[in-house]
């Protein structure tokens, strides 16, 4: 049985638009792509689009509330694919969990809430979606030795530097060595390809591919 990575997207995108962003890797691990739910965004004035909790600041700030709407009935059905894939036969220290923006947002906060120890953790351009809560939320994690790779973009125009670095403070807290936490240099939103290229080392690494 390969390993496993579960791999969450983006707001308004689906898991289709991820499919392939691994290139080989895809050949020795089982990639799964889900989809988010569609529903309400505030910030989008109520449209609906695929998202996996609400969003209520936009470039998304340290205003942004702790523990948005609908963030914890996605971190329950995160688990639960988590636990389907486990039933299916990969061990869950098989199973690296990662996404981007606000797919990275839940990635972080579904594993270090993960009741069993997963191989790794990545979150790309994403956001602590609690920030003084989460040291006592993760407290008996098991998983807040797991290594984790945590990139952003310094000059981020979507989400705030200085919500991802307080993040990253934050993570450093739990975890410790654990977690790697880069600032890359970078004007835009989605990764670039230094960062794609340390997160596929990243997966091959944790996952011993």
């Amino acid at each position: 049985m390969m390993p496993a990575v579960l791999w969450l997207h983006g707001l308004g995108d689906t898991g289709a638009g991820w499919e392939g962003a691994f290139g080989a890797l895809a050949q020795k691990a089982t990639f799964h792509h889900p989809d988010a739910p569609i529903q309400a965004v505030s910030v989008q004035g109520g449209a609906k689009m695929t998202s996996w909790f609400d969003i209520n600041t936009w470039p998304i700030s340290l205003q942004e509330p702790e523990g948005p709407a609908g963030i914890e009935a996605t971190v329950k059905a995160v688990h639960q694919k988590l636990d389907a894939i486990v039933d299916g036969g990969v061990p869950s220290d098989k199973i690296l969990l990662g996404g981007f923006s606000q797919g990275g947002t839940v990635s972080m906060l579904a594993a270090l809430t993960y009741p069993k120890k997963l191989a790794g953790i990545v979150a790309i351009s994403g956001w602590g979606a609690y920030r003084d809560s989460l040291p006592a939320k993760v407290s008996d994690s098991v998983n807040s030795k797991t290594p984790m790779l945590y990139t952003v973009g310094d000059g981020d125009p979507i989400v705030t530097f200085p919500l991802t670095k307080k993040t990253g403070e934050v993570l450093q807290s739990i975890m410790g060595d654990s977690v790697s936490v880069v600032h890359a240099r970078r004007s835009g939103h989605p990764p670039g390809r230094a960062e794609m290229d340390s997160v596929a080392k990243f997966i091959a690494s944790t996952l011993e591919l």
